[in-house]
């Protein structure tokens, strides 16, 4: 956990991760997110632009943001487009074996967390990722132009932020449900 010193551990999670890793012999924990909210310079198809060095994040959030905090990083942007994003929670489980992986897997999906699966199998144990699907990507830049009038920014953004919540709070889920069943805390 020597990334949670270094403020690169999401300050919402840090907790759970430094006892998981401390407490569990059979798993321990890759990358993980808890969720965010994100502007980035993409081309008009968003899907198109991963791997190209098309997308450039130009601001991320692990927490809900403010009209003022969209409005002044967008404000010196004067070409290209420009999306807000909410990025689901994403953790990465390894497990000793399958077994291990495979109750990480029904804790993940009892927790809601329909899109997890087994990632890999490497030689350090089985990979599981537990990635949510609260999710919201709109286009608020176009060719430099914001593209949207400030109210409907602001529902927009608020939008942004509900999602993100939506997340968040099924990630406490997980947590809880990780903490009763694997790590066994009852309190």
């Amino acid at each position: 956990m020597r990334r949670g010193n270094q403020h690169r551990v999401d300050f919402d999670i840090y907790d759970f991760l430094l006892a998981f890793n401390k407490s569990l012999n059979d798993y321990y924990t890759t990358s993980s997110c808890s969720g965010r909210i994100a502007l980035a310079k993409a081309p008009p198809r968003l899907s198109y632009s991963k791997g190209s060095g098309l997308f450039k994040f130009i601001a991320k959030w692990h927490r809900p943001v403010t009209y003022g905090e969209i409005i002044g990083v967008i404000n010196g942007i004067s070409d290209g487009d420009v999306w807000l994003l909410v990025r689901a929670p994403i953790m990465h489980f390894v497990a000793r074996d399958l077994n291990g992986a495979l109750r990480i897997l029904r804790i993940a999906r009892e927790a809601g967390f329909k899109h997890s699966g087994i990632y890999s199998v490497t030689h350090d144990g089985v990979v599981v990722e537990v990635q949510g699907e609260d999710r919201f990507e709109v286009p608020i830049i176009i060719n430099g132009k914001l593209i949207v009038p400030a109210e409907d920014l602001r529902r927009i953004i608020d939008i942004a932020n509900e999602t993100l919540m939506f997340g968040k709070f099924r990630l406490v889920h997980l947590i809880r449900l990780i903490e009763v069943k694997l790590l066994g805390r009852t309190d």
